[in-house]
């Protein structure tokens, strides 16, 4: 199953965006709660306007996120059924992890399957029956 570079570079950014997603996401929300407690303290009526600034763009980006990891999950796992060149063994383990832990499979079948223009010898298929 051939994919076009183009399409290779903007799997590899979303794929790169879910694996680092929560780290900043997680960040943001820390700087938040801590921003607001310090500006709290310094104000007597804290303004729900930072509140409401802060809190509608980090959900829609959330959210989009959490789409972005629903269609990657689904590209992925129609690519390992229909990659017949690859390893089966290979592919199941992936397969399984894409559930399980999606954010380690993702990455290494894209750098094992997608991003080069040939799998490397241990994660094809195997011709003489032999693994």
């Amino acid at each position: 199953m051939k994919i076009s570079i183009p399409a290779k570079i903007i799997l590899g950014i979303l794929t790169t965006w879910i694996v680092i997603s929560p780290f900043l996401l997680f960040g943001l929300w820390f700087f938040f709660i801590f921003s607001s407690a310090a500006t709290a303290e310094n104000q007597a009526q804290p303004s729900p306007n930072a509140f409401v600034a802060f809190f509608f763009p980090i959900f829609g980006l959330i959210l989009l996120t959490g789409l972005i990891h629903i269609g990657l999950q689904i590209f992925y796992l129609v690519h390992i059924i229909l990659n017949k060149a690859g390893n089966d063994v290979v592919r199941i383990i992936l397969g399984v992890g894409l559930f399980i832990f999606s954010v380690i499979a993702m990455p290494i079948y894209y750098f094992v399957y997608i991003l080069p223009e040939n799998p490397p010898q241990w994660a094809r298929i195997s011709n003489s029956g032999v693994m």
